[in-house]
């Protein structure tokens, strides 16, 4: 099992290394969206206030982004607070692991596979046809500069996984939306 989604990790990883560049565009809010900010899948980043629907041959989910807040903690780092929503669209049961990865306009990237949410990123509980769950992933940010450049330009890029059930085989998705600067107060 554990190979299984290391293996996923690795081909996510390789994939969102093959899809960063180093040109930037706008995005129709106005600000500088990073060209890594399309997904491992190649889709093109959307505004965060929009419903990403993810299909395979055998699952279909929707993820949307609830809410984005962050908080300065003791050390000083910034903690960005990332809220996601998934709804399964589909037929066949699943159950979703994801790690979120922050982008800036340089294409500078915090968080990830393995890294956000102290390395343990989010996860649903079993979701049935129709079913809907919110779970937190966080980014830290220890450097200033850093978390100021997000103010620049940023995309959410979120790296699902399922867990397998059943007899069914692991499937990875990518989901990317660009920010709003007002969410890097």
């Amino acid at each position: 099992m554990k190979t299984v989604i290391i293996c996923l990790c690795a081909l996510a990883c390789i994939g969102l290394i093959l899809a960063a560049g180093c040109t930037s565009g706008t995005g129709s809010n106005g600000t500088t969206v990073p060209s890594s900010a399309a997904g491992a899948s190649g889709q093109a980043a959307v505004d965060q206030d929009r419903v990403i629907s993810l299909t395979n041959g055998t699952y279909s989910f929707n993820a949307s982004i609830d809410q984005i807040s962050t908080t300065v903690l003791p050390s000083g780092s910034h903690e960005v607070d990332i809220f996601v929503r998934v709804t399964d669209t589909g037929t066949t049961p699943l159950q979703l692991q994801w790690y979120s990865t922050l982008t800036n306009a340089k294409g500078s990237s915090f968080g990830g596979i393995g890294v956000s949410h102290g390395g343990d990123g989010s996860e649903t509980p079993p979701l049935g046809p129709g079913q809907p769950a919110s779970g937190r992933d966080y980014v830290t940010i220890t450097s200033d500069q850093d978390y100021q450049s997000l103010k620049n330009g940023a995309a959410l890029t979120v790296n699902f996984f399922t867990e397998p059930s059943g007899n069914q085989t692991p499937a990875s998705f990518s989901a990317t939306w660009t920010l709003d600067p007002a969410d890097f107060p």
